[in-house]
């Protein structure tokens, strides 16, 4: 009787491990094109929600690491003249400050005089959407930013079938405009 309960417990305790690892590995794995990218709502700087599934036409999805990262500040900045005027396509950053640091973010933006920031960008304060692209970065765990991205670009279909999709691992690099807007041309 020991001998069951003891193997009992052992494939319960194995069972859960396993599940964690999984878990684990699940949130640390990019999702590949081909991929219907999961929906979620969030909330912009002015506290307006957005779901993914609602927007219905080519989506844009720019994960960035936060407010304090100058290479995302300078890539929000580029951003701003990514879409052609009247075209078609929505574009969202996430990331995951609240919405009052996402709107002092776009205010510092903004001061460089070349415009405001003409997308919105979402708040995923904790962190579920970064987990479910498989974008969280575990250098951070256990520090104040856990929970940050490695910065990633999505380009997903109406249906939202991931077309195109660039995720870095030196948070230094981002793709240009020029690259997403290849992208985006070939969908035309």
């Amino acid at each position: 009787m020991k001998l069951k309960i003891f193997l009992l417990v052992a494939s319960l305790a194995i069972f859960s491990l396993t599940a964690a690892a999984q878990n684990a590995k699940s949130k640390t794995e990019p999702l590949a094109i081909g991929t219907v990218a999961p929906d979620f709502t969030l909330n912009d700087q002015n506290g307006k929600a957005v779901t993914l599934s609602k927007v219905g036409k080519t989506t844009v999805l720019v994960f960035y690491r936060a407010f304090w990262c100058p290479f995302c500040a300078r890539q929000l900045a580029e951003l701003r003249s990514l879409l052609k005027a009247n075209e078609n396509v929505a574009l969202f950053a996430i990331s995951p400050d609240d919405a009052e640091k996402s709107k002092g973010l776009a205010a510092k933006i903004a001061k460089d005089g070349k415009g405001d920031v003409n997308f919105p960008l979402l708040s995923d304060a904790g962190h579920k959407t970064v987990d479910a692209y498989g974008l969280f970065d575990p250098a951070y765990v256990g520090q104040d930013v856990e929970g940050i991205p490695h910065p990633a670009v999505y380009i997903l279909d109406k249906n939202r079938k991931i077309v195109w999709a660039k995720v870095e691992s030196d948070y230094k690099i981002r793709p240009t405009n020029a690259d997403i807007r290849a992208e985006l041309e070939k969908m035309n």
